[in-house]
């Protein structure tokens, strides 16, 4: 049994670390293509694409959803999936959840300060955002809180299916809190892509850290 685990736990391992690689790869790329000038024209092409379709009610929800990344939600959610993990007694799951917000953030004020992006000026902001642009903090830290969440809860879970729906789901908040900063005109399309990338590609490496541990003990599968 424990050699099955073993087993498991080293596919799983291969699986995360061969995605994180990935989407540091392509932050990467994007980000020497921003810094060599070549996707300027591009994201503000882009921008003043998505600005001319602004209307009173796609505003409001662009408002909500780009809440869904700020550090008020992203802490208070935080917050409670540690306890929730506590609760079932998967400390270990804690500890990724810590790791994944805390590194997030980390990461999230150490790339904006070297690559100093001013803001999009193009357009209107139709909301106050301090900072650099580059890359979206909203969509770093969303990328790295819901993605692990849903891959911790995964351990959870037997069918594919269900793990189809959580993995599906949290993608569909990403690319909704992404694509609302950039409608609320604080960020280019290429900040946003980065900011998914990079906390995508902390939040894999973190599961393959933690992969071999498998399923909580004492806790059965959801089937």
């Amino acid at each position: 049994m424990s050699r099955t685990f073993h087993t498991a736990g080293a596919g799983r391992q291969f699986w995360w670390w061969g995605g994180a690689a990935l989407a540091l790869l392509a932050f990467i790329r994007i980000t020497r293509e921003l810094m060599e000038g070549d996707v300027d024209a591009m994201d503000k092409a882009f921008l003043l694409s998505v600005a001319r379709c602004r209307t009173p009610r796609l505003t409001i929800a662009a408002i909500d959803i780009s809440a869904l990344g700020s550090v008020t939600l992203v802490v208070l959610f935080s917050a409670l999936a540690l306890l929730l993990l506590l609760v079932l007694r998967d400390r270990m799951g804690a500890l990724q959840l810590f790791a994944s917000s805390a590194g997030a953030g980390i990461l999230t004020v150490i790339t904006k300060d070297i690559m100093e992006r001013i803001r999009p000026v193009e357009v209107q902001q139709l909301v106050v955002a301090f900072g650099f642009s580059y890359p979206s903090g909203h969509s770093v830290s969303a990328s790295a809180l819901y993605l692990t969440i849903a891959i911790i809860v995964s351990r959870y879970l037997r069918r594919p299916a269900l793990n189809f729906v959580l993995f599906a789901s949290a993608s569909a908040i990403l690319i909704l809190v992404a694509a609302s900063r950039v409608y609320l005109g604080v960020h280019y399309a290429t900040d946003v892509i980065s900011g998914i990338l990079l906390g995508a590609a902390w939040a894999l490496l973190l599961a393959g850290l933690f992969a071999r541990r498998g399923r909580p003990a004492g806790h059965p599968p959801i089937r």
